[in-house]
């Protein structure tokens, strides 16, 4: 699904350039919004597979807390790609669906997650997909490392920082009479 968003917005950005550059400007706006459409899809199809495995295997659902992520510091190349994610619409896809389950959903501080050792907890070294440990010699994918460490890591408390997740989440009430 990862690899058909990124399709999906490559294209468009390409025809929304050439469109840009004839003045065709409704048929840039027509264009943004079909993108739009099938980025939700695809967003909602994600969302339902991840609640429906949680559902299924009786867990919870740990996601990274990803507040100010557009600030961090990127190249121009990845820059376009992480400004047209919707991380956002995703969470709150995933958070309404697992709520009407019952299912929980915490968050984590996301900071190191990919770089961190999930076995030796000491940082390691990423290079594109693979992660390679210098202390222990722990070799694997790097989304795979990362996901072991947001699984391993605590959740925030609400005290600390607010979170948006309702206090009845685990409840499955979703205020509906």
């Amino acid at each position: 699904m990862e690899n058909k968003l990124e399709h999906v917005h490559k294209k468009y950005k390409s025809i929304r350039r050439n469109l840009q550059k004839r003045g065709k400007y409704r048929k840039v706006k027509k264009t943004k919004r079909r993108e739009s459409r099938i980025e939700k899809d695809i967003n909602n199809k994600v969302s339902k597979k991840i609640v429906q495995e949680a559902k299924q295997n009786g867990m919870g659902i740990k996601l990274e807390y990803l507040k100010g992520i557009r600030k961090a510091k990127s190249g121009r190349n990845f820059r376009y790609s992480l400004n047209s994610w919707s991380f956002y619409q995703l969470e709150q896809m995933i958070e309404y669906k697992a709520r009407l389950l019952g299912i929980p959903v915490v968050y984590v501080d996301p900071y190191n997650t990919s770089k961190d050792c999930s076995r030796c907890r000491q940082i390691g070294n990423r290079s594109g997909k693979s992660f390679e440990c210098s202390q222990c010699g722990h070799v694997d994918h790097a989304d795979a490392n990362a996901s072991f460490n947001i699984a391993l890591r605590p959740a925030f408390e609400k005290g600390i920082d607010r979170l948006h997740v309702d206090s009845d989440a685990c409840k499955g009430n979703t205020d509906i009479p």
